[in-house]
Order: C-alpha cells, then structure tokens, then sequence
C-alpha cells in the first residue's frame, strides 16, 4: 500500500506529471475503495457487528469527538478563521478504514476481534463525520437549515439500521432459493447490491463505502458467500490500487518548501494520530488492553474522508490553498505512518495472546468457529 501511495506521489503532476487525476480516474479510485470496503463486510458477519456494538460505538464517539476539539485548539493557535477552523475539526474526525482493513489483510489479522469493533466504530465515525460536514458547511455558506439537518439524520438512521434489520432476515427467508442459485449468479447479483447501496448511501449524503460495507454485510449471510467473495477479489485486486495511488497523487511537495505549512502539518498530523488513538483506546478499553491497543492503533489512517472534507471548503471559497495543503499533509502522515503503527500494535498483541478468561477462546479461534 505505502508502494502504491508513493507511486502516486512519483507519478503525480508535482514529479513525473504522468498521473493526473480525472473523472475517470476518479470512477476507479471509487470503485476501488468500494470494492475494498465490500470485502472487509462479506468476511463480517451482522452477528459479530451486534457482539461489539456497545464498544464500537464508545470508540466512534470518543474517537470523533476528541479530534474535532484538537482540531479546533490547533485552528485556534494558529489563526484559521471560524470557517477554516471548523472544516479542519470535521476532517481530524473520521477514519479511513480502507486503509486499515488493507494493511491487516496484508498481514493476514483482519479477523481479530478488534476488527469487528473497527469496522463498526469507522461505520459511526463516518455517519458522524458526514453529519458534521453537512452542518459545517450549511454555517460556512450561511445555509443552516435545522429542518434539513434533521432530516438528513433521521434518513441516515433509517438507511443503516434499516439494512442492518432487514438484510440478513431476507437472506434468511430466501436462504432455500438463494442455494439453488449458481455462485455466478451471485456474484452478479452481489455486483448490482453493492453499487445500489453505495449509490444510495451516496444520495443520501454519506459515503459510498458505507453502502458497500453494508451489501458486503448482506451477501456474508449468504451461505455461498465464500464462492462469491472468491469471484470479487479479481475486481479487487484490480480496481483498489487505484484509490491508494489517487491518493498519492495529492501530495505537493512545493507546500512543503512553507515553514508554517510544514508546522501545520505536524501540528495536524499529531494531533490526529493522539487523539485518534486515546478517543479510541478509552473506548475499547473494557476488551482488554490488547484489543484496546489494536483498536487505537486501527483507527489512526485518515483518507478518502478527510481529502473530501477538505476538498468541500477549498471548492466553496471557505479555505485557503495553505491551509488545504495543511489538511492533505495531515491525511498522508496518517496514511504513511498509520500502516506502521497498525503493523507494530498488532504484533505486539502477539507477543502474549490469552483469553479473557480461562474458557474463553481466543479472538481468532472465535472469529474462526
């Protein structure tokens, strides 16, 4: 992943000028990340979700809600307008799970228990992140309005829950036609349910990864869902390099020539990766300090949100180039450090894995069973 980012940054207008981001570039670096997101969700089961949902969601609170009020500290120290200062905030909030979930099945750990309280914790992260966006930006252009905002909220909880109620228990009702269907079939009726949802999460106003996430949940429940994952990877493979080099691609290495871009970014940067990590591991701390440490470190990478986010102000006349500079370079010191961190709290958990108590498996023998 981090030879993908790079690739992006070498090839990208700032260097080589090979690389340069387009509408259709753009199309497979979604699709890449959707793709990405729907194979983290047809290896989770709705079940497991439920199992950690108390946790998970003290992770996404505190893990948003400490960054947003770092990110207001450092916008204050050094001068951003109420503006600039808010839309930095809502970027530190949201985490990059692609990013995440890429590294661990990299490193074959993406059935650890703390993954499930990951991917729940960044599936709120989002909802809040995109909330938060969405009231932000309605004060920045001076367009409050408490009746949409209200809305928006009630579709995104009738979206999710809706889904997350009703997508297993149709799978259920229909498992004995779903087991005459070929796995081919699947896989093309897996296809059309992951770009619907993700279409439809994106009309709504969330991200498009959290449509895939959730179609991914679906087909899990699926008891050829096996035989279909084994037909995404190809389309995986294929389409998610493009997402990290894309990435890559933002990095410009003139802004880092500025001393107080430079500190901005570090300033950023730690703060993103401190409070992330804190927010996080308070939340997950009744799992026990192992899966508390893998959680904080899992929910570092920033990403495709905090890019849009950033994108959003500088697109409306909100924020300055410096400080949008100041953004991009906080989403790639998280992207750039995040995969190490991740790597180096996970192996450290495996210096002494034990259960919980004396009859209780460990993580990965439950995942497995």
């Amino acid at each position: 992943m981090i030879g993908e980012l790079l690739a992006g940054a070498i090839l990208g207008p700032q260097l080589l000028g090979l690389v340069h981001e387009t509408e259709f570039l753009d199309a497979l670096s979604e699709l890449g990340v959707i793709m990405l997101l729907f194979m983290a969700g047809v290896e989770t089961h709705v079940r497991e979700l439920y199992e950690v949902k108390v946790t998970a969601a003290k992770v996404a609170v505190l893990g948003a809600v400490l960054p947003f009020a770092a990110g207001l500290g450092v916008g204050w120290v050094f001068g951003f307008s109420r503006d600039e200062n808010l839309f930095v905030a809502v970027a530190l909030m949201a985490t990059s799970v692609g990013i995440t979930i890429r590294v661990l099945q990299d490193l074959g750990l993406h059935k650890r228990k703390s993954v499930r309280i990951i991917l729940g914790a960044a599936v709120l992260d989002d909802i809040l992140g995109l909330f938060a966006l969405g009231i932000v930006g309605a004060l920045a252009l001076g367009e409050a309005n408490v009746l949409e905002l209200s809305l928006l909220a009630l579709e995104t909880v009738v979206y999710v829950a809706g889904i997350l109620w009703l997508g297993p228990r149709i799978v259920a009702r229909a498992s004995t036609a779903l087991a005459r269907i070929s796995a081919t079939v699947l896989f093309e009726i897996g296809v059309i349910l992951t770009l619907g949802l993700s279409l439809l999460a994106d009309t709504i106003g969330l991200a498009a990864i959290v449509g895939a996430f959730l179609a991914g949940l679906i087909v899990a429940e699926m008891r050829q869902h096996t035989a279909v994952e084994e037909r995404f990877e190809p389309l995986a493979w294929f389409f998610v390099p493009f997402f990290f080099v894309l990435m890559g691609t933002y990095l410009d290495l003139s802004s880092l020539t500025d001393t107080t871009v430079l500190l901005e970014i570090v300033a950023l940067g730690t703060v993103a990766i401190g409070t992330k990590y804190i927010g996080s591991l308070l939340g997950a701390r009744a799992e026990g300090g192992r899966v508390a440490r893998e959680v904080g470190v899992g929910m570092i990478p920033r990403g495709e949100v905090g890019i849009v986010v950033a994108g959003i102000a500088l697109g409306t006349g909100v924020m300055s180039d410096d400080i949008y500079a100041a953004v991009i370079g906080m989403v790639l010191v998280t992207t750039i450090a995040g995969p190490f961190l991740i790597k180096l709290g996970y192996r450290r958990g495996e210096a002494a894995p034990r259960p919980t108590s004396e009859n209780e498996p460990l993580d990965e023998d439950r995942a497995a069973g």
